[in-house]
């Protein structure tokens, strides 16, 4: 079958030494450069679908985007090529686990620790952003955990490029429908403020402990997001900040004009939600310093 490739499979200057990862279209494998010997990953395309000009194209135009890009927290291109009708991504290679698996582990996370999580994450979309590109399926899956405490955003291989005419077929569904925002599925109109959408939705997984929309069905789940008001992240959890889960309350709002303007944005209204006000610092113990303090002063 064309495009079929296993541990062994030399690849141009590069030996597949095993499979990291599979999803409806793709294959992740880790390689070894022959020569140089520094380790990558490649993506590409399934073999039963490696024919598809339009799979190839999306393909490409993933290299294209991450080729644009240049920030800490975002994987690195290496190369780009094809062997006969199969096209290849070549990746640095990232040993580690990503924020889908954590939250499988332990279910849910507190609220500062996902603050670290998501802040590093939130810089690299505000870079991508700022060059014209929206992700466009952001989920836990996508972002990475690495064995040296960096947090990477991984596949753009459904990103939106300005300026690029090339699109994956209209009739898709762009994105996991999860975590994607209503116009998203509406007319596919999509700005930084759709990825601020389902970044919203992600860290509301993590801290809640369950998606903001469930159902028994992709359809009942994106109804409800249609439909239905976004819930409150505090009414689920009750370790959850109430102000905390109404900046995530707006980050999900199906105006997209209502939500914070970047993802950077959100993550510093969901970090200053955090600071204790003014007013609630003032408890007995501080009153009663504050009084100490000025019969001192006098």
């Amino acid at each position: 079958m064309p495009g079929e490739i296993g541990v062994g499979t030399e690849l141009g200057s590069y030996r597949i030494l095993r499979q990291l990862g599979v999803g409806g279209m793709g294959l992740v494998f880790e390689a070894e450069h022959s020569l140089l010997g520094r380790r990558v990953a490649i993506k590409t395309i399934r073999p039963e679908v490696a024919g598809d000009a339009d799979l190839w194209r999306r393909l490409l135009l993933e290299a294209k985007v991450l080729a644009s890009l240049n920030h800490s927290s975002i994987v690195q291109l290496h190369d780009f090529f094809a062997v006969g009708p199969v096209a290849y991504v070549v990746m640095e290679y990232l040993p580690g686990s990503n924020l889908e698996e954590r939250l499988a582990d332990r279910k849910r996370l507190p609220v500062e620790e996902i603050l670290a999580i998501v802040a590093p994450a939130a810089a690299a979309l505000d870079h991508a952003h700022s060059r014209g590109i929206v992700h466009r399926d952001l989920k836990p899956s996508n972002i990475l955990l690495t064995q040296d405490g960096r947090v990477m955003v991984m596949d753009f291989g459904l990103a939106k490029m300005e300026g690029n005419s090339m699109e994956t077929d209209p009739n898709w569904m762009l994105g996991t429908p999860a975590y994607i925002a209503p116009e998203q599925m509406v007319d596919g109109t999509v700005d930084a403020r759709t990825d601020v959408y389902a970044f919203s939705a992600m860290i509301f997984e993590a801290v809640a402990g369950r998606q903001p929309f469930v159902g028994e069905s992709w359809i009942e789940v994106a109804s409800k997001r249609l439909t239905e008001p976004p819930p409150l992240a505090s009414d689920i959890c009750a370790a959850v900040p109430p102000a905390f889960a109404r900046v995530l309350e707006r980050g999900m709002s199906k105006e997209a004009a209502l939500r914070p303007s970047s993802v950077g944005q959100l993550v510093a209204e969901l970090t200053e939600s955090m600071r204790p006000a003014k007013n609630n610092s003032q408890t007995p113990i501080h009153l009663a310093v504050a009084s100490v303090r000025r019969m001192i002063e006098r």
